[in-house]
C-alpha cells in the first residue's frame, strides 16, 4: 500500500474540553424480520419489562438461529432507510460529513484505550456525504468467526437475557417458561436512524437498539425511552470490579454515539443463572468509571473521534463525484469512486490511504454502494 495522505497519533490524556457530541435526533427507523429481510418502521421492536431473578440464561440455546455473518450487508439496510426517508418526508442526514454504522464510531471513540485490536475501514464521498464501512474481506470474517466461537456460550447468554427482558417483536413471544419473551433469533433486530455532529463534523448513524420503555404495543416513543441491554459475571473480586469498569467504556461508547438513554447490566453466574440487574444512565457512566478505578475518560475519546471524522470530511469529501455531474441521469454510465482506506494500529493511531479509483461491480460501486442508489444520488440536487 502506498504511503499515508494523512495521519493521526492517539491523543494524551490531559486535554481541554472535547468537542461536544449533539443530541442525537431520530431520522427513520427500520425492521430486520425473522428471515432477515427488511421492512420499514418498528415490526421488530420490543419493549423492556425487566428479566426475573434467577432466570436461567442457558434456555433455549438449542433452538438458536443465527445470522448468516458470512453475509457483507454493506451499508445497504442504512442508505436505503435514508433515501425512504427522504423521498417521503425530506428527512435526511446533514450534508458535509460522515454516513455509517454506530458501530464504526464506537470503534473510533473508543480506539485510544484499544490495546489489542486494529482495525480498517473503507470511505468514498457521495451526494455531499463521506460513506465509511468496515473493510472486511473474507478471511477477516472467517478469523473473526473462529475467535467469537470460544465465546458463544456468553454471547448467546447475552440474547437470551434480552429476550428475559423484553416483550414483543417480531421473535414473538409463544411458548416457553412465563416471562420468557420468545426463542433467540439474531435475525431479528429493530434499527434507528439519527443524525448528530461531533463538533463540526455532521454524522448520520445507523444502529440496533434492544428495546424502548413504555406500554407494549403502542407507539414508538423515541430515543428518550430506549435502553440497551449487556450482561457480566458477577463481580466477586476487586479486579473483577476494575475489569467491568474498562468494559462500561464500550457500553457508554454504544449509547452515548445513538442517543440510548439507559445501560441495563444483568448479572449473572457462570452457570447463567441471572443474579441482579442494575440500570446506569448512559450520560453518568464515564462519572462511575472514574470514581472507581480512573479506568477511562471521555476526554480523549471525543477529541479523537473528531479529528479523524475531520481527517476524512477533509480528504475524502473533495472526491465526491456528485460536484460534477449536475445534468447526471439515472441511465448514464456511473463514473467511479476514489477509495480511501482508514487503518487503525493499537497504542499507535490512524493512517488514511487512498487506494485510487473503483469503479461498479456487482451492482455495488466502489465496492460499497448500491449502484441503484448511487444513480439516484447523482440525479438529485446536490
Amino acid at each position: 500500500m502506498a504511503r499515508p495522505v494523512d495521519a493521526l497519533d492517539l491523543p494524551p490524556r490531559n486535554l481541554p474540553a472535547p468537542p461536544q457530541y449533539r443530541q442525537p435526533v431520530l431520522i427513520t427507523t427500520y425492521s430486520h424480520l425473522a428471515d432477515r429481510s427488511i421492512e420499514p418502521g418498528d415490526a421488530s421492536m420490543a419493549w423492556y419489562r425487566g428479566a426475573p431473578a434467577g432466570a436461567d440464561l442457558r434456555y433455549g440455546l438449542e433452538r438458536r438461529i443465527e445470522r448468516d455473518e458470512s453475509v457483507d450487508e454493506h451499508l445497504d439496510g442504512l442508505v436505503d432507510s435514508l433515501r425512504r426517508a427522504i423521498e417521503e418526508r425530506g428527512a435526511a442526514e446533514r450534508p458535509g460529513g460522515v454516513v455509517t454504522w454506530r458501530g464504526m464510531l464506537t470503534r473510533i471513540l473508543t480506539a485510544p484505550y484499544e490495546e489489542r485490536d486494529g482495525w480498517e475501514m473503507d470511505a468514498l464521498a457521495l451526494g455531499g456525504s463521506v460513506y465509511l464501512e468496515l473493510y472486511d474481506p473474507p478471511e477477516a470474517r472467517a478469523a473473526r468467526a473462529k475467535d467469537q466461537a470460544r465465546w458463544a456460550d456468553a454471547s448467546y447468554m447475552g440474547y437470551a437475557y434480552e429476550s428475559w427482558s423484553t416483550v414483543g417483536g417480531e421473535a414473538g413471544g409463544d411458548g416457553g417458561p412465563e416471562d420468557w419473551g420468545g426463542d433467540v433469533n439474531t435475525n431479528v433486530q429493530v434499527r434507528d436512524v439519527v443524525r448528530s455532529a461531533v463538533g463540526d463534523v455532521p454524522v448520520c448513524l445507523g444502529g440496533e437498539v434492544d428495546c424502548v420503555m413504555g406500554q407494549p404495543g403502542t407507539p414508538n416513543p423515541g430515543l428518550s425511552s430506549t435502553v440497551e441491554l449487556k450482561t457480566n459475571k458477577v463481580i466477586e473480586s476487586e479486579r473483577h470490579d476494575a475489569v467491568f469498569h474498562k468494559k462500561l467504556l464500550k457500553h457508554w461508547a454504544q449509547s452515548f454515539l445513538l442517543g440510548v438513554e439507559t445501560v441495563e447490566v444483568g448479572f449473572r453466574t457462570d452457570a447463567g443463572i441471572l443474579v441482579s440487574r442494575h440500570a446506569f444512565p448512559t450520560g453518568a457512566i464515564p462519572g462511575i468509571a472514574a470514581a472507581a478505578h480512573n479506568a477511562w475518560s471521555p476526554v480523549p475519546c471525543l477529541h479523537f473521534l473528531h479529528a479523524v471524522l475531520a481527517m476524512l470530511v477533509r480528504h475524502v469529501l473533495p472526491t465526491d463525484p456528485a460536484a460534477s455531474a449536475q445534468d447526471y441521469n439515472e441511465r448514464d454510465p456511473l463514473p467511479p469512486a476514489t477509495l480511501f482506506r482508514l487503518r487503525f494500529t493499537p497504542r499507535g493511531g490512524c493512517e488514511l490511504f487512498n487506494l485510487g479509483e473503483v469503479g461498479a461491480d456487482g451492482g455495488r460501486w466502489g465496492g460499497i454502494l448500491p449502484e441503484d442508489y448511487v444513480r439516484w444520488r447523482l440525479a438529485r440536487p446536490t
